[in-house]
């Protein structure tokens, strides 16, 4: 019981940071994929992660050492950062996932 509680305590924060990585990924294609369908599809992701902080009352400023044991998906400002940030098409580039 104790190897499967010192397992588990192990795990949990790298199973963490694999579903933060698919999650980081998942907002990017998303940014990708609306990009050219809203008039800016940055401040609309931004705007609708800031509604769902409010509503899900996320800590807007959380603790890493928690982040990085417990959170499934990046933080809320981590997604807002990222969505009015992220802009490959600045330079004439494509995404990396919608080309």
């Amino acid at each position: 019981m104790l190897l499967l509680s010192i397992f588990g305590f192990i795990s949990g924060p790298i199973n963490s940071a694999f579903s933060r990585y698919v999650e980081h990924q998942a907002d990017q294609y998303g940014l990708e994929v609306t990009h050219g369908l809203t008039p800016d599809s940055g401040q609309t992701a931004a705007q609708s992660f800031q509604v769902l902080g409010e509503v899900d009352l996320s800590d807007p400023e959380p603790d890493p050492v928690d982040v990085f044991l417990f959170y499934s998906h990046p933080p809320i400002p981590d997604r807002i950062i990222f969505s009015l940030t992220y802009n490959p098409w600045a330079h004439g580039g494509t995404g990396e996932f919608v080309k």
